[in-house]
């Protein structure tokens, strides 16, 4: 190829070539910026993982010339998301129609709005399964608080007398590894529990006690009569004193027992001799010798929700009755959460509150109402346990498995919702944003469903179809 004759020794590059080195150099610039916001940030000491830049200004403006806003390299994006197009949803769900025979209802809508964008069924009451959680955990947060915690003490009686009196923490632990999702939880233990009233009696100069045990602040069965024989596995006996979430060891047909018993071991592990044969104190009243604290109600509902817990639920359900002047039992439980949804908004007609995990098939819940407690947590910051607590699609807790279909693949890392499962029965209800940025909340219900094969499929694709769709206004 000959040269031009005007090159005078230079190399002649096309004009597109010009503009690839062009940007090129931008990418570059961006990556050093990002870079340098991030590990070089962070080993220099500007900024902290979690946390603001701390670096002065000037230095990020010297990295970055003439910043014009909070954008890496230009000013940052006002959302132009302004809600949920009902169009682009309808469109959607007729794109995404189930394939296996029985009742459906869905409802979905603006996370951060009010009213319905799409509904079908949403009004009908159906069997909720675990998504019943979703109601306890609203309405337990809402009357206790976040902060609040349940507390299990040591009283004296006498000088040669103890009571252990149960507080109704759901998570009270033996040892602090006897609770498997412990690691991320500061949980109270029967054994720091055990050391601490050891050392408030040799104090005393008592070495030698009785041990009685107070489990009172509930009442009625610990089981309730809609609950098969066989979903033993899946719920402990409830009781206001249960260590391990009501564990129980050979030889005891008590939670209560049962934690007091590993209690005396650990006080005879501490020097202290306990009577062999423990009593029940109803009711104790006497000088507090120790006490441990519960985790707060808000990361106890978050592992409900994660985990699907039913024996966290069923203790939060007794708790909601206390609050709301109700006896501690089964029906109590049940008159309090009918109450705080219809305080709440949540109530529609036909629903029906049998028990707080969705274990009984007696329970009914509409999708729309299931909606509403997602936009009310997301409308009140002191709700926001309930949101936090939802498992992510593909990652954890009772999603860790699901969606690993290509029909269901864009949901992952996007889409947290609480799962609920019973024979013949699936739902799905929590909420996720789209591909143009909307964030919708949805509640999808299944009843009637065939009992042969794997019903959730569905449900995970008509999430993950509602995660990817450009359903913006």
């Amino acid at each position: 190829m000959a040269k031009d004759s005007g090159q005078t020794g230079r190399i002649r590059f096309p004009l597109w070539v010009g503009w690839l080195i062009w940007a090129f150099a931008v990418i570059v610039l961006i990556a050093a910026v990002g870079f340098a916001a991030g590990p070089v940030a962070r080993d220099h000491g500007w900024s902290v993982d979690g946390g603001s830049a701390s670096v002065d200004p000037l230095v990020i403006a010297r990295i970055q010339n003439a910043p014009t806003g909070n954008g890496v390299v230009g000013e940052a994006i006002e959302p132009t998301y302004r809600g949920i197009d009902p169009q682009e949803v309808a469109a959607v769900m007729a794109a995404t129609e189930p394939t296996l025979p029985g009742r459906y209802g869905g409802a979905i809508a603006d996370l951060d709005g009010n009213g319905l964008g799409f509904e079908s069924g949403g009004y009908t009451p159906l069997m909720p399964a675990s998504t019943m959680k979703l109601m306890t955990a609203t309405a337990t947060v809402d009357a206790l608080g976040a902060d609040h915690r349940f507390v299990t003490s040591v009283v004296a009686p006498s000088p040669d007398e103890i009571v252990l009196v149960g507080g109704g923490d759901p998570l009270l632990a033996s040892t602090p590894t006897s609770y498997g999702a412990a690691a991320g939880i500061d949980l109270p233990t029967t054994a720091d529990l055990a050391a601490k009233t050891a050392a408030a009696l040799r104090n005393q100069g008592v070495e030698r006690v009785r041990l009685a045990y107070d489990d009172s602040l509930f009442s009625g069965p610990a089981w309730h009569a809609d609950w098969p024989e066989g979903d033993r596995q899946f719920v402990a006996p409830i009781s206001a004193l249960a260590v391990d979430e009501g564990v129980a060891t050979p030889g005891t047909s008590s939670g209560s027992m049962n934690a007091a018993q590993i209690f005396a071991d650990q006080l005879r592990a501490e020097g202290i001799e306990v009577n062999d044969e423990i009593t029940e104190a109803p009711r104790s009243e006497g000088t507090e010798l120790a006490r441990v604290e519960s985790a707060p109600v808000g990361l106890l509902v978050q592992e409900m929700l994660v985990h699907s817990d039913n024996f966290v639920a069923e203790m939060l359900l007794r708790q909601l009755a206390i609050a709301r002047g109700h006896p501690g039992d089964f029906e109590g439980g049940s008159a309090a959460l009918t109450e705080s949804l219809v305080d709440l908004g949540l109530w529609d007609a036909g629903q029906v509150i049998v028990d707080g995990s969705g274990l009984s098939t007696e329970n009914r819940l509409t999708p729309a109402a299931l909606v509403r407690a997602l936009q009310l947590a997301a409308d009140r910051p002191e709700l926001s346990a309930v949101l936090a607590g939802m498992p992510v699609a593909g990652a954890t807790g009772t999603l860790g498995t699901r969606f690993s279909d290509d029909g269901s693949a864009a949901a992952r890392g996007l889409v947290r919702a609480k799962t609920g499962t019973l024979d013949g029965v699936s739902a799905l209800a929590g909420y996720t944003p789209t591909a143009d940025g909307a964030l919708i909340a949805f509640a999808f219900i299944g009843n009637d469903l065939p009992t042969d094969q794997d019903v959730r499929t569905w449900f995970d694709h008509i999430s993950a179809a509602l995660s990817s769709c450009n359903c913006a206004m």
